[in-house]
């Protein structure tokens, strides 16, 4: 494992290596340089001239999404064919950006020219919703009709059910889930029941949503529905507060281990013994097809769903089964437990397990994990004093930027600039810098956000807050000089965010500069 990887934890890490590949921002930069303030560059020439000079970049989908945002929709197609390495999907992708976008005609007509069969299929199974949200029910209707393969039409129905019910008519919405129901079996079947469960809650019918719940749960044990639904059935039960599956389920899996346990000692105590032959003929006792493993997938689900009272009452019965002694891996399922545990305020038993791993790049990943809990929940106090005190220079400078970002986001800059300086990583002092220097422009002090974010020394760093800035300005002239000093230090992509809001035809731009053929 990389050094700091666990402790910087994924998506940190490869950001970082992104940003020091690039290394340091170039000289002369920042307003006496290359764009000085009171210059309004021509955004499309800059555009230009880096697209044409990085063009082997490739443009992807960041790049059509940013035509379909300006209503060039062609043009993105254009796009994601030249693209080296281009899939059929990306256009069912595309027809559904465009059509969210609010251009269903198009869409339509893009997915209408997918060729091959199955792809059409699932590209018109995607689209269903899309035109139910925005209204056009009778036309989605029209469309799960003439979705052609059999194994397609559970899918159809489910997804109109959905968005029907998301619109708010719950009758309608369970008479299509009852006709995806007839279509469907397997796992499908546990999706439609799934979706149906839902629908009956929302639709204040408990009973009803009840009884699908046990059907979901009886197609998992039966070998028909995978552990995921039936993990989907316990979230959502416990995030109402009924925890009465929940524990039948935990209470089975502490009574299997301990029947693993009692049968592992009983096969040593008879492996030299004259029974020995005898035992290894004893038949297997049935086991449902699901085991602990599916109580770290709960605790995720849960620590977003559920209230402090039911998740502290998850966490005790998931205590009780790591106490249990059942013979699997529990360190998925401590690392759940541990951010469930902080994120609900129970700080003290979250650090307790986390001081039990041995590994010590993963004991400070889960401190880092706990401390990002905290932030998060608005303790900013009492996080700042436990990021502080790691230990570990990776973990302390995750935790200390997670503190730093929250505290932004809250409106507290003046501290949050001030903890900066307290992290002992460079490029995570200034990744810190990019959410201050936003959160500066937000309350309106646009001057001096753009001089915070001339003193992060990484090119690709300093590009992303500029980037930032660039789209919380209300001047468009700042906007345009922002994004323009962007695309010099990090390149084109830099600039694609909301591109079209700042520079109409900036994308198209870019498109011509890369050489993609128009069609």
């Amino acid at each position: 494992m990389p050094k700091g990887f666990a402790e910087l934890g994924v998506d940190l890490y490869v950001r970082r290596t992104m940003d020091q590949r690039m290394g340091m921002a170039p000289p002369r930069s920042d307003d006496k340089g290359l764009l000085p303030r009171g210059l309004v560059p021509c955004l499309v020439t800059v555009l230009r001239l880096s697209a044409h000079q990085k063009a082997d970049e490739g443009a992807g989908m960041d790049l059509a999404s940013a035509l379909v945002s300006g209503g060039h929709l062609a043009r993105a197609v254009d796009v994601v064919r030249s693209a080296r390495r281009f899939k059929p999907a990306d256009i069912v992708a595309l027809a559904l950006m465009a059509g969210r976008a609010g251009d269903l005609d198009g869409a339509h007509a893009l997915i209408e020219t997918i060729t091959d069969r199955s792809l059409h299929d699932d590209a018109l199974v995607a689209f269903i919703p899309v035109l139910a949200h925005a209204g056009e029910r009778e036309r989605a209707v029209a469309m799960a009709e003439k979705v052609r393969y059999p194994h397609n039409w559970p899918g159809a129905w489910e997804g109109l059910a959905k968005a029907v019910a998301d619109c708010g008519d719950f009758p309608a919405a369970l008479g299509y889930a009852a006709k995806a129901a007839e279509d469907a079996g397997g796992v499908p079947l546990g999706r439609v029941l799934l979706t149906s469960m839902e629908i009956a809650h929302a639709a204040g019918d408990d009973v009803l949503a009840k009884d699908f719940a046990d059907r979901v749960e009886d197609l998992v044990r039966n070998g028909d529905g995978q552990r995921s639904f039936l993990v989907t059935v316990l979230a959502f039960e416990a995030g109402n507060g009924d925890l009465e599956r929940l524990d039948a389920v935990l209470h089975g899996l502490i009574r299997a281990a301990a029947e693993d346990v009692a049968a592992q000692e009983s096969q040593e105590a008879e492996d030299n013994s004259d029974f020995a032959d005898l035992y290894l003929t004893i038949i297997p006792r049935p086991r449902p097809p699901f085991g602990a493993e599916i109580v770290p997938e709960l605790l995720e689900a849960v620590t977003e769903t559920a209230d402090r009272e039911v998740a502290v009452a998850v966490a005790d019965r998931v205590g009780e089964l790591l106490r249990s002694g059942a013979p699997f891996d529990g360190s998925a399922l401590r690392e759940a437990l541990i951010l469930l545990l902080a994120r609900h305020g129970q700080v003290e038993r979250a650090i307790a397990y986390a001081d039990r791993i041995v590994e010590p790049n993963l004991r400070a990943a889960r401190h880092a994990d706990i401390v990002e809990a905290l932030a998060r929940s608005g303790d900013t106090d009492r996080a700042e004093t436990l990021a502080r005190a790691l230990t570990s220079r990776w973990a302390r400078s995750r935790a200390l930027i997670a503190v730093v970002h929250e505290l932004a986001w809250s409106g507290e800059t003046a501290r949050a600039e001030a903890l900066v300086s307290a992290i002992p990583d460079r490029w995570g002092r200034g990744e810190a810098l990019v959410e201050v220097a936003a959160a500066l422009a937000r309350q309106g002090e646009p001057e001096r956000a753009e001089d915070l974010a001339h003193t992060i020394r990484l090119g690709r760093t300093r590009a992303r807050a500029l980037s930032e800035l660039a789209y919380a300005s209300d001047d468009q002239a700042r906007a345009r000089r922002l994004a323009a000093r962007a695309v010099f230090l990090g390149g084109w992509t830099m600039a694609l965010g909301d591109l079209e809001a700042i520079v109409p035809g900036g994308a198209l731009a870019i498109a011509d500069a890369l050489r993609i053929p128009s069609t």
